[in-house]
């Protein structure tokens, strides 16, 4: 012990120094009646000691947390966890204490709600246990020489006051981390008393301000985090004195990200002359960029305003044009995520000394060319992805850029090749350029970069690509390719490199498509994404053997064989794994028993699609970090595993769906925080109870199952709810938006409900997807249904509704869709797929379709009710619209002429009504109709012949006794139009032909041909039973309208 050794020394010095005088010998003695008082018998102070068994006991008492925290007076609290001592003073000087009830760190989504300041944000943050205590800031009074202090993720809700009115404090705190709890603004009381602070981190919490005059007693202040909080311009902005802020002169960094400022903020933040560091990402900061505010930052070398509103600087629109602004120390630049076009890059003059610059997921379409490059040709690091940038790629400007050593422009549209360069760019250690265009043959520029240590060039036109040029990149640790043909194998090659990351997916492999063999020689692999490549064999279990430190494993979309087996004994396992995907192969068997042994901190599972048979190993209960387990499209069968999970302290997402479970969910909902549920397609039973409303879910899939009852009036509606094919009874409960999650779809058809939909449906702006059918719901369909304008699917069929079609459908979006700029739908290639599936009847069909289909699609159905009046002309206005269905109701009147208005419909049935008058002729306009369904009606007239209609049978016009109709399957089968006649040939084509001639002919002839047909049937029975088969086909295409009825 540090503190005993220290004693023997002082006795030593005693008896050498004895000889020094008496007054040494005082001295001496004085130090050690100190050691004597002050000092425990193990090296720990005992006032200090018994300050954290009191923290412990206050906070701690579960068994899992500090459990060497030991009221033992032979422990010595300094070799305690997340304790560090003075080696010095023997004090307390380090306490970190973040995360204390979350055995495993992870994170989770964090969404702005909705109400404060405009849409919805998702971000991610560190999971955050649900506020439990108050944070009582005297137990730290006692650890007078404490440095920092970290209590981020603790639950605090608030804090409890010093008897002596903040008298008490830490004089020498300098670091103090309360991020991620729910401490609001009066935190800044408590933090305004300590004057030593330097570095103050109070992300993610629930502050929103006035509290700047607490701030400016900090003069020692040198880095303020306020991320993540609810900061905007009403409140933060409010009677600020911003005189006050020139007392913090040592602040050099600055993060207000996620937050709801707007420019004006800028007012603010430029009375702080000091700073070098700031960031203000995803706030609501718009106008030209730069802002003159920015000049009075001469200091500033790092701004990061990604994930605003600013837009591009035009030039010479007033007298602060950009030529004036120079900011001469800026360094690292992100603008990344705004909506900056082509004129930001003339604003880049302004900062001579940038080095780093992202400019990504901006709408800036620009074609890249030479100068372009030239302009920025002293950058360190480009990033321009999933920017619209277009046109060839320009090598040479490319080639003149050495100073670069990252390059993004992945997610463009470029075109091109990719060239070698005359010298090396031995400079380059990060190039991406997947999901563009380039074509040709990339491994001569390939072959050039020896230093490089990324590479993404997936999901390009490449020509087929051969690995044994990788021989010599030995610094090569990131590789990403996809969808490109590529050769392993031949010509035969050795790794010099090890990889850390790699991303192959997607890809035409050598034959025969296995796992390729230079993989069997790495042993460094982090990350492995070998998904959808059509593998085959038997699960390469040699991968995660070899690769002891993997984390994240991605093999779905395969065709792997054969049961899923692991590698390892009882004294191996994978603790650094959090993800494994396997989803989507031809696994079969059970799941391996100890699969939860052997990853321990696996947050992500994907076994869907598969196989599988059995029980779910109990196992899986002991992964306390698991927050996605993917299960469905098994045959995993037995009870729900309630008691599997009772330990999966983290689960977000379940997917069980399309198994054969039985039981019921009650154990489940009441142990876990789901966000997402899917367990549709078992034998599940029970009832939606009260304690359902304690989740604020984004997805709730219950349907095809057993459950029965009513929905309790507390439930708050998920992203997505499914509820069909079960047997709800009662009434549909007032539905209110979730706090977290804006509600899109609602499918409750094929239950027993009954009663009108509640008014609070209508108040749910953001829904697109409202499918009521199979119910017994009455009354009449109100118009505040309108109210939903962003609806595309809406199903009210098989029901009671009575009265008339609200003509106010037509203010409803019904495919009106305005699709987002930025090419997204190309990454979830590399992704692990989680559908959100809904099925719809359409076409006389019911059909699946997954989250990235059903958005395109446009229902309006209100079959089978009681619906009577006309139909609303107003319904033409629904341009975008697929298919309507208001068949097997009462209406009358005529089809509306508007309808040849709907040019993207593809289905529509009116039948089953009183509709009279004839078709509209304008309907043959519909070029994209594929189901029409007038039958059952009082239409007269004749049907029409032209565009789609001629692909139209019977079966689409019967039960209208007055309208007749033709069949034609193609344009060939029309006779062939008449000739059209020059005026000197009409009076000669009339007077050739003499019609008495030609009747006597005609009869002749057609008597002669009953007279052999008649002979030939009765030598011969085949002929006989032929010519009766060609009759009765005859008599059913010409009038099978009619007798249809007769059979």
């Amino acid at each position: 012990m540090h503190i005993t050794n220290c004693k023997v020394v002082i006795l030593k010095s005693f008896f050498h120094m004895e000889s020094c005088g008496k007054k040494a010998w005082l001295v001496l003695m004085g130090v050690m009646v100190v050691l004597g008082h002050v000092l425990g018998t193990n090296g720990c102070f005992e006032e200090e000691r018994n300050a954290l068994l009191d923290f412990k006991a206050s906070y701690g008492n579960e068994s899992y947390v500090l459990p060497s925290w030991l009221n033992d007076p032979k422990s010595n609290c300094c070799s305690w966890e997340r304790v560090t001592c003075s080696s010095s003073s023997g004090h307390i000087i380090h306490l970190a204490l973040g995360n204390l009830h979350t055995k495993e760190t992870g994170m989770e989504p964090f969404v702005f709600p909705y109400g404060e300041m405009g849409p919805y944000r998702y971000v991610m943050r560190p999971f955050r246990l649900q506020p439990m205590r108050s944070l009582n800031w005297s137990l730290f009074l006692p650890l007078r020489e404490l440095r920092s202090l970290g209590l981020s993720n603790f639950c605090f809700l608030g804090f409890v006051r010093n008897q002596d009115d903040g008298k008490s404090t830490l004089k020498k705190l300098e670091t103090l981390d309360l991020s991620y709890n729910y401490l609001n603004e009066s935190i800044m009381e408590l933090v305004g008393t300590l004057p030593s602070i330097k570095n103050l981190n109070l992300s993610g919490n629930s502050i929103r301000g006035p509290f700047m005059k607490e701030l400016s007693r900090l003069p020692n202040l040198e880095v303020l985090y306020l991320s993540m909080n609810f900061i905007g311009n009403d409140t933060f902005l409010a009677s600020q004195d911003y005189q006050s802020m020139s007392r913090l002169k040592k602040l050099r960094t600055v993060d207000l990200s996620f937050n709801y400022l707007n420019e004006s903020i800028m007012e603010l933040v430029s009375a702080l002359p000091s700073i070098k560091n700031l960031a203000m990402v995803a706030n609501f900061l718009g106008g030209p960029f730069p802002m003159k505010e920015l000049t009075l930052l001469a200091n500033l070398e790092m701004l990061d305003l990604s994930g605003n509103r600013l837009v591009s600087h035009i030039p010479n629109q007033d007298a602060h044009s950009v030529e004036f602004y120079v900011f001469k120390k800026l360094k690292t630049l992100n603008l990344a995520d705004n909506y900056l076009d082509k004129g930001i890059l003339k604003s880049l003059v302004a900062f001579p000394a940038l080095r780093f610059l992202d400019l990504g997921f901006n709408p800036i379409k620009v074609d890249l060319d030479e100068k372009v490059l030239s302009d920025l040709s002293k950058l360190e690091v480009l990033h321009l992805s999933n920017a619209g940038i277009n046109g060839i790629l320009p090598n040479q400007g490319l080639c003149k850029m050495k100073q670069l050593q990252e390059l993004d422009l992945s997610y463009n549209n470029l075109r091109g090749t990719l060239d070698a360069c005359p010298d090396n760019l031995t400079s380059f250690r990060i190039l991406d350029v997947a999901f563009n265009y380039l074509n040709g043959n990339v491994t001569p520029f390939l072959a050039q970069l020896t230093s490089v240590e990324l590479l993404g060039i997936g999901f390009n036109d490449f020509e087929i690509f051969s690995f044994n040029f990788f021989a010599n990149h030995s610094k090569l640790k990131y590789l990403i390719i996809g969808n490109m043909k590529v050769e392993t194998e031949n010509p035969p090659w050795v790794a010099s490199f090890q990889l850390e990351i790699l991303r192959m997916c997607g890809c035409e492999l050598n034959l025969p498509a296995e796992i390729p063999t230079f993989l069997s020689n790495q042993t460094s692999l982090r990350f492995l994404d070998l998904s959808r490549n059509n593998l085959v064999g038997k699960f390469p279990s040699w991968l995660l053997m070899n690769n002891t430190n993997l984390e994240e494993v991605y093999l779905f979309d395969n065709s792997f064989t054969g049961p899923f087996e692991l590698p390892f004994d009882k004294n191996h396992r994978m603790d650094q794994m959090i993800a494994l995907s396997i989803g989507n192969n031809k696994l079969q068997g059970e799941l391996p028993n100890n699969v939860g042994f052997f990853f321990p901190r696996l947050e992500i599972l994907d076994a869907s699609n598969n196989k599988f048979d059995g029980p779910i190993p109990a196992s899986i209960g002991e992964m306390s970090s698991l927050v996605q387990l993917l299960l469905g499209n098994n045959n995993f069968s037995g009870n729900v595993p309630e008691y599997i999970l009772n330990r999966c302290f983290s689960l977000l997402r379940l997917m069980i769906n399309n198994n054969q479970f039985n039981g019921t969910l009650l154990s489940t909902i009441r142990k876990l925080r789901l966000t997402f549920l899917a367990a549709s397609r078992n034998n599940i039973e029970g009832a939606i109870t009260d304690e359902w409303c304690q989740h604020e879910l984004l997805m709730l899939d219950i349907s095809y199952n057993k459950f029965s009852g009513a929905l309790p009036s507390c439930f708050k509606t998920p992203g997505y709810l499914f509820l069909q094919g079960n047997n709800f009874t009662g009434t549909i409960p007032e539905l209110f938006m979730s706090n977290h999650y804006r509600a899109v779809a609602i499918d409750f058809s094929d239950n027993k409900f009954t009663g009108t939909i509640p008014d609070s449906v209508y108040k749910l702006w953001s829904l697109n997807f409202l499918l009521l059918a199979g119910n017994h719901l009455q009354g009449q369909i109100s118009s505040q249904i309108c109210q939903l304008k962003h609806i595309n699917i809406l199903d009210l069929s098989q029901n009671n509704f009575s009265g008339s079609i609200p003509a106010c459908f037509s203010n409803m979006s019904f495919g009106n869709v305005t699709v987002p700029f930025y090419a997204t739908d190309r990454e979830k290639l590399t992704t692990v797929p989680i559908e959100v599936l809904m099925q719809l009847r359409t076409k006389n069909l019911y059909l699946s379709f997954g989250s990235d289909r059903y958005q395109l699609l446009s229902e309006l159905d209100l079959s089978c009710n009681q619906l009577t009046g006309e139909i609303p002309h107003e319904l033409g206005d629904l341009h975008g619209l697929h298919s309507l269905n208001l068949s097997h109701n009462h209406l009358n009147g005529l089809i509306p002429e508007s309808f040849q208005k709907l040019q993207n419909i593809e289905s529509l049935d009116i039948s089953n009504n009183n509709l009279s008058g004839q078709i509209p002729l304008q309907l043959q306009d519909l070029h994209y109709l594929a189901v029409f369904n007038v039958s059952y009606n009082n239409l007269s007239g004749r049907a029409l012949e032209k565009g789609q209609f001629c692909t139209f049978d019977g079966s689409s016009y019967k039960g209208n006794p007055y309208l007749t109709w033709d069949t034609c399957k193609s344009e060939s089968s029309k006779p062939p139009l008449r000739p059209t006649l020059l005026p000197d040939e009409v009076e000669e084509e009339n007077s050739e032909i003499d019609f008495n001639v030609f009747c006597w002919s005609f009869a002749a002839c057609y008597v002669m041909v009953i007279l052999a047909l008649v002979t030939l049937l009765w030598f011969s029975p085949h002929c006989w039973r032929m010519w009766f088969y060609f009759v009765d086909a005859c008599l059913r295409k010409c009038f099978g309208q009619f007798l249809h009825g007769y059979h």
